[in-house]
């Protein structure tokens, strides 16, 4: 188990209200970017899930369809996500072009997309935002 986890008990799942406790100051930018893009998409839904080695993180989902997982950690977070190449090629060649580059020399590839993390200290809500519509787009 990674011992920053935020909820490492299985046995008791967190709310939303747990989950601004334990990110603190952290959670204020994230929080603002999630609800305005759950508030553009109204399809898309959340949920809690237990990992052994994260303890409980929360989905974004569309339909069935994985679009950020949240880990959080006292303090801090890791939101992730996986994007394909259409996606990729539509973020490159807009606005958020040379952000995506320079992330693009960082983020793992795999066979099924290539891998972005944020954390607090990196986070661009922008940049997010960008991406979710990305990922929803394709």
């Amino acid at each position: 188990m990674d011992p920053a986890a935020a909820f490492p008990d299985a046995q008791h799942r967190p709310t939303a209200v747990d989950l601004h406790a334990a990110l603190g100051t952290a959670a204020t930018p994230l929080e603002v970017v999630l609800a305005a893009f759950c508030d553009a998409h109204p399809t898309v839904t959340t949920a809690w899930q237990y990992s052994e080695q994260s303890g409980w993180y929360h989905l974004l989902l569309l339909k069935k369809r994985r679009l950020l997982y949240l880990i959080p950690k006292l303090g801090d977070f890791r939101a992730m996500m996986i994007l394909g190449g259409k996606a990729l090629a539509d973020l490159k060649a807009g606005t958020h072009g040379r952000p995506t580059l320079k992330l693009l020399k960082t983020a793992k590839r795999y066979p099924e997309g290539t891998a972005f993390t944020f954390t607090r200290a990196t986070l661009d809500p922008g940049l997010l935002t960008a991406f979710l519509a990305a990922k929803i787009a394709h």
